[in-house]
């Protein structure tokens, strides 16, 4: 059994902000593995709906596009973990926190667009209007980070995406959420619910007047895909998902829960998910009724200091998880390029399971080269205020980093922990 530090014992109350710009949260190494956890969940949805369409479906894989309620909500409550004991009301913190967003984010999202863009263009001449000139507006608005708010461009250029476009917005207004939630997070939670309540009605007004009677993951025809990619993908009907994981944070700050409690209340959720997803709308089941079961799986994360997820395998994964998750669709695209060219499609066609295999391996280890020799150097940089991180000192044999240590720490130096 993994051991956990009370919650609430060893760190300090979000009431008091500090103005100091370097305030340095403590890790959490545990949900750095569970974001890759996470995203292997997102690719295994996608992979099951890439490759075996004629096979019997598994209702836990069917519930993968919920992974990504779990990012969102592990957003916010990493970003209070972090921002909480300083003033956001300081330039230098909003500085340091933008610089921090843009230094994650941008390298490794621009270049998932860039080689979707083929993609993206083969798929626009098959279609017809109007879609395909909201296909096209992803080429101006994904860049921009803006592609989220228009259904037709949101899944346009690498799909997954439109999750970044909607992590902006949460961004934008975090600074003018967390005080709020820190200040009356009794206020915040009733606020949050009806602000959920309100944009699931939404949702489903949507969705009753546009889809057709169809399938929110799996639409068929023009106006119930535009109609499932707002209902999906539109950053406000999102927003509740983000600010749940604020106030996760303060009860984690205020209460302490046994790991037992934890793993029971996961365990309750899933029955009760279970239950009821068959039986409610899709929106609702869509937008954030999972946070029943991820809120648990946070607070269990955020508790652990020792065993597998804190073990050298899983931090190298958590590390590079960003890049599985924004890689897997591009690097699905070009395997099933090939296998037509190549193979006709009988690869997917006649071997799924080699094929979605070696897709996986293959977004592993793009991935892990893309993580090690360009987003991570350039985060430093970022991070460091130049345009390219200063050379390494001349190594030995003995004192070369190892693969773990160039993956978690990145290639300027050999620091160990």
């Amino acid at each position: 059994m993994d051991h956990a530090l009370p919650l609430g014992c060893s760190r300090r109350s979000p009431q008091a902000p500090v103005r100091a710009a370097d305030v340095r949260a403590e890790p959490l190494h545990a949900l750095t593995a569970l974001r890759f956890v996470a995203a292997a969940y997102v690719l295994l949805f996608h992979f099951d709906a890439f490759y075996f369409h004629d096979y019997r479906k598994i209702d836990a894989i069917l519930m993968g596009y919920s992974g990504v309620t779990f990012f969102f909500l592990l957003s916010g409550f990493v970003l209070a973990h972090s921002y909480a004991q300083v003033d956001l009301g300081d330039r230098r913190v909003l500085s340091r926190f933008w610089r921090a967003r843009i230094a994650r984010i941008v390298p490794v999202y621009l270049v998932s667009l860039a080689i979707s863009l083929p993609f993206l263009l083969s798929w626009a001449a098959k279609s017809a209007e109007p879609l395909r000139e909201l296909l096209l507006s992803g080429i101006v608005l994904a860049p921009l980070g803006l592609h989220a708010w228009v259904p037709g461009a949101a899944c346009s250029l690498n799909c997954p995406t439109w999750s970044i476009s909607t992590e902006l917005f949460f961004y934008v207004l975090f600074p003018l959420l967390l005080p709020v939630v820190l200040r009356r997070p009794l206020a915040a939670t009733l606020a949050t619910l009806a602000l959920w309540c309100g944009t699931a009605a939404a949702a489903m007004a949507v969705w009753l007047a546009y889809g057709e009677g169809g399938s929110l993951i799996d639409p068929a025809g023009t106006g119930p895909v535009l109609a499932a990619q707002f209902v999906k993908f539109f950053p406000l009907l999102r927003l509740p998902e983000f600010i749940a994981g604020l106030l996760l944070y303060v009860l984690w700050q205020r209460v302490t829960i046994p790991i037992f409690w934890l793993v029971a209340a996961m365990a309750v959720a899933m029955a009760l998910l279970s239950l009821l997803l068959p039986l409610l709308p899709e929106p609702i089941a869509h937008n954030g009724l999972t946070v029943l079961f991820w809120a648990p799986l946070v607070l269990l994360g955020a508790a652990i200091r020792r065993g597998p997820l804190v073990s050298r395998p899983f931090v190298v994964l958590g590390r590079i998880s960003f890049e599985v998750y924004l890689l897997h669709t591009p690097v699905y695209a070009a395997i099933n390029g090939l296998d037509r060219v190549i193979l006709g499609g009988a690869g997917a066609a006649d071997w799924p399971w080699l094929t979605a295999t070696t897709a996986t391996l293959a977004t592993l280890a793009l991935s892990a080269v893309v993580h090690l020799y360009y987003s991570d150097p350039l985060r430093r940089a970022i991070l460091k205020g130049r345009v390219a991180p200063s050379a390494p000192p001349a190594r030995t044999r003995d004192d070369r980093p190892s693969l773990y240590d160039m993956i978690r720490f990145g290639t300027v130096r050999n620091r160990l922990p």
